[in-house]
């Protein structure tokens, strides 16, 4: 059974990562495209002011390359693995979290895996497009990001495991409310105890940008603003799909295995 669960939400991964891939290129290729001439001018402009600068070096693979067949590839193998991984989560959670058809653990946790693995840490730490952020705080934002990403998913976890020990006493609903709630405060603090990262070159940054900037040329508010709407809707068009994808063909699946909650361990 496991098994089987598994194919189907490596397959439903696979849709998804079609699907990301076209929002990637319709909504995210723009930003970045608009991103990297930005990066080039002010390359361009820094080794003219200053002649022993380094010149900039071609990219060993093609822009075009990059947002076609790499785009492509990465999206397509990063639903395949969430998707695998959510048919595993899947048959821990499934008649555990206060739902009993499989169509509604799915919906509920493409929710959850949505909000607390992106939306929640990605409003801490946003994505940036290219010519934003510095070499050299490449790892400490990965790891800043990927603690937000742990803590995020431990407080939901936690909130879950509690829900079901305040049901008895609070009901469900009310139950609902207080854990979610929790969870808010949980976040709130961890938003503020966190560090913040700030590196829109706006308010200057070293090295290249410092005589552009100084120059009055900016990088773009909307185009910032676009990048990280598009990889907020790439992630939601993924897991969306791959909740509501996957939902039916569990339920499928269980009910030809008599449809209760232990069938999905056989």
């Amino acid at each position: 059974m496991v098994r089987s669960l598994l194919i189907r939400g490596m397959l439903v991964g696979l849709v998804a990562g079609l699907a990301a891939f076209g929002f990637a290129r319709w909504k995210g290729e723009p930003a970045v495209r608009k991103a990297i001439a930005f990066e080039s001018y002010v390359d361009a402009n820094a080794h003219h002011d200053s002649p022993g600068a380094e010149p900039h070096h071609d990219e060993p693979v093609s822009r075009s390359v990059q947002d076609s067949a790499g785009l492509g590839t990465g999206a397509i193998l990063y639903g395949v693995a969430l998707g695998g991984i959510f048919a595993l989560v899947f048959t821990v959670a499934y008649g555990r979290i206060g739902l009993r058809t499989a169509k509604g653990t799915a919906a509920l946790l493409g929710l959850l895996a949505f909000v607390g693995i992106c939306l929640v840490p990605m409003l801490k730490y946003p994505p940036n497009p290219p010519a934003i952020g510095q070499d050299d705080t490449i790892r400490e934002r990965t790891v800043l990001y990927l603690v937000m990403v742990l803590l995020s998913v431990a407080a939901i976890v936690a909130a879950i495991v509690l829900r079901r020990r305040l049901v008895p006493r609070f009901g469900g609903w009310n139950a609902t409310l207080l854990v979610g709630a929790g969870y808010l405060v949980a976040m709130g603090l961890c938003y503020l105890l966190l560090p913040g990262i700030d590196e829109v070159p706006q308010q200057g940054l070293p090295g290249l940008v410092d005589a552009v900037t100084d120059a009055g040329v900016t990088f773009p508010p909307s185009v910032l603003w676009n990048f990280r709407v598009a990889s907020a809707g790439v992630q939601a068009v993924t897991w969306a799909t791959i909740a509501l994808g996957f939902g039916p063909l569990a339920e499928r699946l269980l009910e030809s295995h008599s449809g209760r909650p232990s069938a999905v361990g056989r």
